[in-house]
């Protein structure tokens, strides 16, 4: 066990600060902001007696120190935004879901955020943080901000193209998870809208709309509750490539 230092104490919890803005968990509005406060300083103050704090340039002044805490917050923030983009391509994928099955006026809260948004994105969202709590996701963030004082040192934060490169690749790819994931309720829903309009044209004197819209929340439900598996089990597989995702990006943020 080192012996405890303040400036490290202090550069620690500045990363660890970033973490609990940004990543799922972490950053819900559910947690009283005493007990995250509370947290961050037991957990800042253990790692600085296990982990050794690098130097990219000798602290020397109290601008330097302010500017390490800058750097400090923003890789914190980094790390956990990374991984919050999955969940947010997941609720995306369910906002999807909720304008095709007719519950794009339902709204909820969202729990992690405290935010407005409809009911299927709400779902979808808590699977996904519950299997993100089953792959142990929130352990795994703490243990990259552990590896990342071996690659990214105090004042050694390196915002070079790679970075961006990869930054955009992940942005672009979270509206293709969306898609992906609300693609077999879309095509239901389709095959539900094509099957009322074959009626409306041999039935003239049904009302589609009154019979579509429960039919096709409906048959919504039950395509969701079919693919539920399926879903769990891609969820698993998208937390494991942005965890990857996230190693890269701690590498191109180092020296």
């Amino acid at each position: 066990m080192g012996a405890f230092a303040l400036d490290s104490f202090l550069l620690i919890l500045g990363r660890l600060s970033g973490l609990f803005i940004s990543a799922p968990i972490f950053s819900s509005k559910q947690i009283p902001v005493t007990i995250k406060a509370l947290i961050l300083a037991v957990l800042a103050a253990t790692l600085a007696c296990f982990v050794p704090v690098q130097y990219g340039i000798e602290v020397q002044n109290v601008g330097q120190f302010t500017a390490a805490m800058v750097a400090e917050i923003f890789v914190g923030y980094i790390i956990g935004f990374t991984v919050y983009l999955v969940l947010a391509a997941i609720q995306l994928a369910g906002q999807v879901m909720d304008m095709q099955m007719g519950f794009a006026i339902v709204n909820v809260v969202d729990p992690q955020s405290g935010a407005q948004i409809p009911l299927m994105g709400n779902l979808t969202q808590i699977l996904a943080l519950l299997m993100y709590l089953a792959v142990d996701g929130h352990h795994y963030l703490l243990q990259a901000i552990v590896h990342s004082y071996k690659i990214i040192p105090v004042l050694g934060l390196n915002l070079s193209g790679e970075f961006y490169q990869i930054i955009v690749q992940i942005s672009v790819y979270m509206f293709v998870i969306a898609v992906k994931i609300a693609a077999p309720i879309l095509v239901v829903t389709m095959t539900t809208d094509i099957a009322m309009g074959f009626m409306a044209r041999t039935v003239p004197q049904m009302n589609v709309f009154i019979v579509g819209l429960p039919l096709k929340i409906i048959v919504g439900l039950i395509a969701l509750c079919l693919f539920l598996p399926v879903y769990l089990w891609i969820f698993n597989i998208l937390f494991d490539r942005f965890f990857a995702y996230l190693d890269q990006i701690i590498m191109a943020l180092g020296v």
